[in-house]
């Protein structure tokens, strides 16, 4: 009788060193982008063309439109990227969720050729001034210049703030709508922000892997934008998950959106070794050739969509954005397991 209880112990001991590994190399997936909503794919236009202008390249901008069907009349995007992805292509994916949801999307290459930092927001209100001029005399398609948006990312988010900030001064159109994504100060200076609009609806995101400094720059444009009253302005802090795959981390490179496709089959048989690499600050940049993912679609896509609803289709304050359940709610896993909530509060 013993014996038989030793053995069948054996057994399942055996069972369960088969199983485990099995049960260690499944990999969970995240979220796919919804159908309707804010940050979802029901889209208004099947694609999007571009064109661009500027002789030197400092001055050089690429305009991309929406088209299938192209509308007679758009508002537009001032997209300012970060200086470590100075390229359309690290965008692609935002670029082509605004498009095809009907705005027109301009995109400086404000760095040029030794360029001084200094110079980098007056490269880009001239891309912006001419850009405009360009398109009237193209007479191809209207832009609304009531309808404008700024959208930020790295030291391209401290740039937006600094643009949406001396709009008035310079004679720009007015931002209403003014997006800064894990702001990272590098070497541009940050101004004084007093010159944001009261209409202007801000978000600032941020992460829980950007270093401190970062994450200190992200509370100083909330906070010096003091004339954008608490009701219309909202400070979010994403959080990382590691679950599944693709694995979600809350740093600078988050507001990313390539559109190239990853090495898939070696990031599943090489899972650990991945995910070791992808949680390095120093690394990370050189192994996100990834899929659009949850952080986009639920992130940047989502917040973008839903203050441009409220500046421009309700003219609300956010609070009802503030008060979301859908907003912090990141989804689930392919198991059921729910991703990690992003924080939204005004008090950060």
């Amino acid at each position: 009788m013993l014996r038989k209880i030793i053995v069948r112990i054996f057994a399942i001991c055996i069972l369960i060193g088969i199983q485990a590994p099995l049960e260690a190399v499944t990999v969970k997936y995240g979220p796919v982008q919804e159908i309707a909503g804010p940050g979802g794919r029901e889209y208004s236009h099947q694609s999007f063309k571009s064109w661009e202008s500027g002789i030197f390249p400092h001055e050089r901008y690429i305009v991309f439109e929406p088209s299938e069907p192209t509308p007679e009349k758009a508002g537009f995007v001032l997209l300012i990227h970060d200086l470590l992805n100075p390229s359309p292509h690290y965008y692609m994916g935002q670029i082509r969720h605004l498009c095809r949801k009907g705005w027109i999307v301009v995109f400086p290459y404000y760095e040029g050729t030794d360029q001084k930092d200094k110079h980098y927001m007056f490269n880009i209100i001239r891309s912006v001034k001419a850009y405009l001029q360009r398109s009237f005399e193209r007479n191809q398609m209207q832009v609304d210049h009531s309808k404008f948006a700024i959208f930020g990312h790295g030291s391209g988010g401290v740039l937006a703030a600094n643009v949406a900030g001396t709009y008035d001064y310079f004679g720009l159109p007015l931002p209403k709508v003014l997006l800064v994504s894990m702001p990272n100060r590098s070497y541009i200076k940050l101004l004084n922000l007093r010159g944001i609009s009261r209409e202007t609806r801000l978000a600032v995101i941020t992460g829980d892997r950007v270093p401190e400094d970062d994450a200190l720059v992200a509370q100083d444009i909330f906070y010096t934008a003091n004339r954008v009253k608490t009701a219309n302005k909202v400070f979010i802090r994403v959080q990382s998950d590691y679950y599944g795959y693709p694995p979600l981390v809350g740093d600078r490179t988050a507001a990313l959106s390539p559109e190239y496709p990853p090495t898939q089959r070696v990031v599943v048989d090489r899972h650990n070794e991945y995910i070791h690499t992808y949680k390095s600050k120093h690394l990370a940049p050189y192994v996100k050739n990834k899929d659009i993912e949850n952080f986009d679609w639920k992130v940047d896509f989502r917040v973008f969509d839903m203050l441009a609803i409220a500046a421009f289709n309700l003219n609300s304050d956010l609070y009802p954005m503030k008060k979301s359940a859908e907003l912090r709610s990141m989804g689930y896993w392919s198991d059921g397991k729910k991703v990690n909530p992003i924080i939204v509060t005004d008090r950060p």
